[in-house]
């Protein structure tokens, strides 16, 4: 334990029995996929499982989505959601997240069915460039829920 704040190198042997397994090999290995869109004005809901999953065997419970897919998912959402709303049917311009939030209410652990409820706040086109401002609701079947905000843009 280092207490008296003193400067301490790791060696690399030491920065691996640390790092997590999962954010240097597991994430490498999840993937998902869009069941489901529905859209329907300013709300979009769509269904999300995931098609391959990390397991880590530091969590007793299994299974749990992590935010860095949430994040993926929720950015093709608004890329989606966006061009649909410009008339487009497929995808022309790059999407960039400028700003995101989230908050973890409580782990999603039904990797087959995961439930996005998406508000659109802002959207609005400004040249050939696409702004949108979305909050979201992710749940899933055993009371999972998570809660994000994302800000982007198309150009």
């Amino acid at each position: 334990m280092n207490t008296q704040n003193t400067p301490m190198r790791l060696s690399h042997e030491e920065i691996t029995k640390l790092s997590s397994d999962y954010l240097q090999y597991g994430r490498k290995h999840e993937s998902w996929q869009i069941d489901d869109i529905l859209i329907d004005g300013k709300k979009l809901t769509a269904q999300v499982s995931m098609t391959s999953k990390y397991i880590s065997d530091t969590d007793s419970n299994g299974f749990h989505l992590t935010i860095f897919s949430t994040l993926e998912f929720l950015s093709q959402l608004m890329i989606i959601y966006a061009h649909n709303w410009a008339g487009m049917t497929e995808k022309k311009q790059e999407g960039w997240m400028v700003e995101s939030s989230t908050k973890i209410k409580s782990p999603i652990r039904d990797a087959s069915s995961i439930l996005i409820n998406m508000d659109i706040e802002k959207i609005k086109k400004r040249n050939q460039n696409l702004y949108c401002l979305a909050s979201y609701t992710i749940t899933d079947k055993t009371g999972g829920c998570f809660e994000a905000r994302l800000k982007g843009f198309l150009s």
